[in-house]
């Protein structure tokens, strides 16, 4: 890539759009070229820059068109094509018609829905802060820019302003009542798509009628298994699994992954391999890499080649999901709910292939769990009132799809790890996950609350090896494991050992620094996440302490093989801590002022 220029092709919109060039080529790069160039860089600002300057699309170009002068010719550069709306649905109410009136104003989008996602339809944050300005002009109500992020649709901010509206003790607002009176700015959703009831998820629990077990079928036992298929094998936790299939076994693996042709497609999990787990065995002659999308029809295989895959593997390790704490559910369900469809197609397609599904334990965030003591792995999620986050409500009913394919004889495991520190030998660590963000957001604001919670962290080699061996163990098949952490770490302890690294970080309490991220802005890496922040203040208010994740099943198997979770102490901090540094991620504690 020689260069990258930016230009605002639409006025009216102000999207930041890159262009990139792929090489110096005549003809167009092959799509391949498009989607990994792409992946690559995204991948990369996401560690560098601020969420609000992260571009929403891209253009791979073989060459920029040039004036007379020699000069790049911004007049000249084309649209990409505009992210396809999510079925445009049609407003419910009266005010889910005016908001989606602002939303198509403000991005010039006329086929909007209300469930079509704000930024993946060319949304940014100055268009956010664009869109809560009409919204308080049409409605009188101040929405925070951050709410955005975990509510980002028309359907999803209405019903913020129905419940800040039902609260308010004010009458409804006229042209000359304040907008201040209803200033949402510290409102807590929790009706919005924030923390969702389960009982308005449900309805997404519906596994397709077609996907039944044929008589008689059974299962390969994991002992005459001679291939697996892998989902999310690029991801950080995905490369992990590949490594540990690949060094512990000697089993075929098939992974499915983004690109256009085979040799591109080994080339990415080839990179994803050196990046997140550097050192590790790469045995290419047992890797086999299909070229396709968990979002698309039968993965993008076409019917011969989803006939042909499971055909030719004996089990499958679903481990690839968008995990992302801002996101909406709405923006999440695609890759994280609809592509459990196809999955379980592939599973009694042929002859009958368990699957390991990797889900979280984040599923029990919701603040009604908040002074229960212990979780165990059986715990009944259907009887989970709300759950909290986009991400989480996408697991909860993909759980849900697991447990419909499970009662129609499927084997289906279930593991589910609590955060995923780095590697416990290189100190790599996923920079995008919830860990690193907040120790970046502490060190960009100089500042740290003193808080009484505590984060529960398993290093990704512990994950990833417990997995796999539970997964080949005939008699671990068909259950709940949770891959947890017998020891939480305090946050006040993790903020203390980020000082001992050499980090200056002041001590306020919770409210202070939940306003201090939001006065940062999107510069700030917690900004994005303020609404989930301010749903865990709940927490911190009511002095109720989060439940302890029991892993006794998982445990019970593991033990006795000798493989048991590191604890979070100060030498693997200060690994993990290196790392970050190491990559860039963070700033080195020698060039900051004391």
């Amino acid at each position: 890539m020689n260069q990258v220029a930016s230009a605002q092709l639409t006025p009216s919109q102000r999207r930041l759009l890159t262009r990139l060039l792929a090489e110096q080529e005549l003809a167009p790069p092959p799509a391949w070229v498009a989607d990994q160039l792409t992946a690559d860089v995204l991948a990369e600002l996401e560690r560098r820059l601020p969420t609000h300057l992260i571009p929403r699309q891209f253009a791979v170009l073989p060459a920029f068109p040039l004036t007379a002068n020699g000069k790049v010719d911004t007049t000249a550069l084309p649209d990409p094509a505009p992210a396809q709306a999510g079925g445009h649905a049609p407003p419910r109410t009266d005010l889910e018609r005016d908001v989606l009136a602002v939303f198509r104003e403000v991005l010039n989008r006329p086929d909007l829905g209300i469930h079509d996602d704000f930024f993946l339809m060319g949304g940014d944050s100055l268009l956010a802060t664009e869109l809560g300005a009409k919204l308080r002009e049409r409605l009188g109500v101040t929405l925070p820019v951050a709410l955005m992020f975990s509510s980002p649709t028309a359907a999803g901010l209405a019903a913020g302003v129905a419940l800040a509206r039902r609260a308010a003790p004010a009458p409804m607002p006229s042209a000359d009542v304040p907008a201040e009176q209803f200033d949402l700015s510290a409102f807590e959703a929790d009706d919005t798509e924030l923390e969702q009831s389960t009982d308005l998820l449900r309805a997404d629990v519906n596994l397709a009628a077609d996907i039944q077990v044929p008589p008689g079928a059974g299962a390969t036992p994991p002992g005459q298994w001679r291939a697996v298929f892998l989902t999310g094998a690029t991801g950080f936790f995905g490369s992990h699994l590949l490594a540990e299939l690949l060094a512990t076994t000697d089993l075929t693996v098939h992974c499915l992954v983004r690109a256009d042709s085979p040799d591109a497609a080994l080339e990415r999990l080839r990179a994803a391999q050196q990046r997140f787990c550097p050192g590790a065995v790469w045995d290419q002659g047992r890797v086999r890499a299909h070229c396709g999308d968990l979002t698309a029809p039968r993965f993008g295989l076409g019917e011969a080649g989803f006939a042909a895959l499971a055909a030719g593997v004996d089990a499958t390790f679903h481990a690839g999901a968008t995990v992302n704490f801002a996101y909406s559910y709405a923006t999440l369900k695609p890759s994280n709910v609809d592509a459990c469809a196809d999955l379980f197609r592939l599973a009694v397609r042929g002859h009958l292939k368990p699957v390991h599904f990797v889900s979280t334990i984040h599923l029990f965030s919701s603040s009604r769990l908040l002074g229960r003591a212990h979780i165990p792995e059986t715990e009944d999620i259907d009887a989970l009132p709300t759950v909290t986050g986009g991400y989480a409500q996408s697991r909860w009913v993909a759980e849900g799809l697991a447990r419909q394919a499970s009662g129609r004889g499927i084997p289906v495991t279930i593991y589910r790890p609590s955060i995923i520190g780095g590697h416990t030998r290189t100190g790599v660590s996923n920079e995008n996950d919830a860990l690193c963000r907040l120790f970046r957001g502490c060190v960009q604001l100089g500042m740290a609350p003193s808080i009484r919670s505590g984060l529960n962290i398993v290093s990704a080699d512990y994950a990833a090896a417990g997995l796999v061996r539970l997964a080949l163990d005939e008699a671990s098949q068909g259950r709940t494991y949770h891959l947890v952490n017998p020891e939480s770490s305090g946050l006040n302890d993790l903020f203390g050992q980020l000082r001992a690294y050499g980090y200056p970080l002041a001590t306020t309490d919770y409210a202070d620094w939940q306003a201090r991220i939001e006065a940062a802005g999107p510069e700030n890496s917690l900004y994005t996440l303020l609404p989930l922040i301010a749903h865990l203040s709940v927490a911190e208010a009511t002095g109720l302490r989060p439940p302890h994740f029991g892993g006794a099943q998982a445990t019970a198997q593991l033990a006795p093989q000798g493989l048991t979770c590191p604890p979070m102490n100060a030498d693997l901090v200060r690994l993990y801590l290196d790392g970050m540094v190491g990559s860039g991620f963070l700033p080195s504690p020698a060039g900051l002022a004391r």
